[in-house]
């Protein structure tokens, strides 16, 4: 009896020897924007959220930007002053200057040893993976918007980027993310790489093309419902678009009970403050009183109105807002994070863009079908009739409905992909390879590139023909009628 319990006791303990050797050692990871504070710092809560410690690294000028509802990520702040005129590059280069020179923060990322360093691509990459790479973690780049995704795909080469729109916008659009592709590294990466060498000693003479070589995970902080403008080469890739998606918490009491009394339901308001007037307009239009309607503005800016149905909120969660049961309609400027969030609560929008990538978003919820176009015109009758138009059809909620279920319904949700792609890097730092076709030495193309340059070609060889034969038959016939000329002219002069 005694033999059996010894021989029991031993194998409890080989077995659990054998447990905390097969355990995984604990992760952190070290979240840095020097720009996109918003973005990053969910993108930091929910990798804490999934169990990993996360530091939060952002410019103490961006902090008003930061998620209102960060659990358990610590946050560090760069303190460095730009001037009011200074361009994106130059203040990504004081930034990185400040990181790498403020000995309490290597200091205190010595202390964390993060296993993953996360970062957006453009404008941080020249300054943060040979950083990394020194202090052993693993890179991560993290693009989200067009021209983010772009270059991050460019320089990773871990994609191949397409357009399908007509020629000539094809041709127009790639002309301006080449633009902004070389600007960033004539105007960031050049210098911060000259900058790194004075910081990291073992910082060695090579393009920024050969750093990429250290990247192993790609980040896309996009969703195809949004748009899909490159095609995955690798497994490396992960869509991770609506990680920070998730379901409705109930409103703060003293919200829901002033929300709850308007009959009409609720519009959601994240517009800038400039667009104050508009919205005050827009509450005097709709129907008024406890039989009317609500508005609630999410803004940290903006803090009172005269208006007794509009309800100005700056910590309540966005998404709490969208996903509201009597939410009827959200106003927005439709970066894609917001878009992404209406998209998942199924809640029809108007879009108010401001750049480029915006108006791509508007049109691209119009082509969905829960949006309207406003045509740039934002005086109050042509917002109204927009509003009152998708607020009175209910076809656009049962799209934004189909479209919610199109997103959420996936082999595996965004928060999920994130976290086994970040464990298999880890797991495989050492072993991991460039799976083929992706390599730096490998040049990327599609049929249509090589049927296009064989068009070219026959084209260009064609034309050059024509050119050079049609230059010899004029100068033939020139020589020969310039010397009928002089015939005559002797004729003549006899």
């Amino acid at each position: 009896m005694i033999l059996i319990i010894n021989y029991v006791l031993l194998s409890t303990a080989i077995l659990s020897v054998k447990a905390s050797i097969l355990a995984s050692p604990p992760q952190t990871a070290l979240v840095i924007g020097f720009e996109n504070v918003y973005d990053l710092s969910l993108l930091a809560n929910t990798i804490s959220d999934q169990g990993i410690d996360v530091t939060l690294v952002i410019p103490a000028l961006n902090s008003r930007d930061i998620y209102e509802h960060l659990v358990q990520v610590e946050v560090i702040k760069l303190n460095f002053t730009t001037g009011s005129n200074d361009k994106r590059e130059e203040k990504a280069l004081k930034a990185c200057e400040t990181f790498l020179s403020d000995k309490n923060i290597i200091k205190r990322v010595g202390e964390i040893q993060p296993t993953f360093t996360i970062f957006p691509a453009i404008r941080h990459d020249a300054c943060l993976i040979p950083w990394a790479k020194s202090i052993e973690s693993i890179p991560v780049i993290w693009a989200l918007g067009q021209e983010d995704e772009y270059y991050a795909v460019e320089k990773s080469r871990m994609a191949i980027p397409f357009q399908t729109d007509k020629f000539f916008d094809r041709f127009l659009i790639n002309l301006n993310l080449k633009s902004v592709s070389s600007h960033a590294q004539n105007n960031y990466a050049n210098q911060a790489l000259k900058l790194i060498k004075t910081y990291i000693k073992n910082v060695q003479d090579t393009k920024l093309d050969d750093l990429y070589s250290d990247v192993k995970v790609f980040l896309w902080g996009g969703d195809p419902i949004l748009r899909v403008n490159f095609a995955p080469l690798t497994h490396q890739l992960i869509e991770i678009g609506c990680h920070h998606c998730r379901g409705v918490q109930p409103l703060p009491p003293v919200l829901q009970k002033e929300l709850i009394e308007f009959k009409l339901g609720t519009i959601v308001v994240t517009l800038d403050s400039e667009y104050i007037d508009l919205i005050e307009q827009l509450a005097q239009e709709i129907p008024q009183g406890r039989q009317g309607q609500a508005i609630v503005w999410k803004s940290k800016i903006v803090k009172n109105t005269n208006k007794k149905n509009v309800f100005i909120n700056a910590d309540v969660d966005r998404q709490d807002l969208i996903g509201y049961s009597r939410t009827r309609i959200l106003l927005s400027h439709c970066a894609d994070t917001e878009l992404l969030e209406a998209k998942f609560h199924g809640t029809p929008v108007i879009c108010f863009p401001r750049n480029s990538q915006e108006k791509n978003n508007n049109l691209r919820a119009i082509k969905l079908g829960i949006s309207i176009s406003l045509n740039n015109d934002y005086t109050i009758e042509n917002v109204y009739k927009i509003f009152h138009e998708i607020n009175e059809n209910v076809k656009y909620r049962e799209v934004a409905r189909k479209v919610s279920l199109a997103i959420r319904d996936k082999l595996a949700p965004a928060s999920d992909r994130l976290i086994f792609s970040l464990n298999y890097a880890a797991r495989n730092k050492e072993t991991m390879i460039d799976y083929w076709p992706v390599g730096r030495d490998i040049n990327i193309s599609t049929f249509t590139e090589d049927v296009n340059f064989l068009y070219g070609l026959i084209i260009g060889i064609t034309v050059g023909a024509l050119f050079v034969a049609t230059t010899v038959l004029t100068w033939y016939y020139q020589s020969k009628d310039n010397k009928l000329t002089k015939v005559k002219g002797k004729k003549y002069n006899r």
